[in-house]
Formats: structure tokens, sequence, C-alpha cells
């Protein structure tokens, strides 16, 4: 499978507690101590389904902006935005997803 930065990001992103499976003693286990930086454009492959996996879950909830909203939608880019329900709805968040996985 292989996975890139979505088409909107344009600076290196850094994603903290990577899901990544490693043998331990024979074992396989899945470790959540690392880190992974990704640059826009370059496309990784990669087999590990505890990775991938945190790849298609793994979301970032910003405070919304016109301008990222307009960059989120002229890349294609499903976002969703979310109204914070302890102040009514006064602020708005945008959410979403940051690594695109996909298999050709």
């Amino acid at each position: 499978m292989r996975y890139r930065l979505n088409k909107a990001e344009t600076a290196p992103v850094t994603i903290h507690n990577v899901a990544v499976t490693k043998s331990v003693g024979g074992r396989e286990i899945v470790s959540y101590s690392n880190y992974i930086r990704l640059v826009p454009g370059k496309v990784y492959e990669s087999d590990d389904e505890a990775m991938l996996g945190f790849f298609r879950a793994y979301r970032r909830k910003v405070r919304h902006t016109e301008a990222l909203e307009r960059n989120l939608r002229s890349n294609d880019v499903p976002y969703e935005i979310e109204y914070c329900k302890s102040c009514g709805g006064k602020v708005r968040k945008i959410s979403y997803q940051v690594v695109e996985v996909y298999d050709e």
C-alpha cells in the first residue's frame, strides 16, 4: 500500500505517536512511541497494517479559516466543519485527513 500527504499540504508534516508493528522476541507487537516526517509530493510504501490503519484514522483539527477551507476544497480534500458545543457554536473548527492511503 502507498501513502502520502494530501495535496493541500505544502510544508513537511511530523506526525507523533504513529502505530507501527515491531517484532520483539518472535512476537509482533504494536508500538506507539514513534514519529514520522512526511514531505509533500513524496509517495511512501508500507505493508504495516497498524501504521496504515493509523494514517486512515488520523485527522487534524484546527481553527476554521476561509483560506484553509478554500485550499482543502480546491485540492479535493474531504473535510468537516465542527462547532464548539461548550460555547454554543461560536468557535468553528475544521477537521480533515492529513495522509492519503491508497493502492495502485
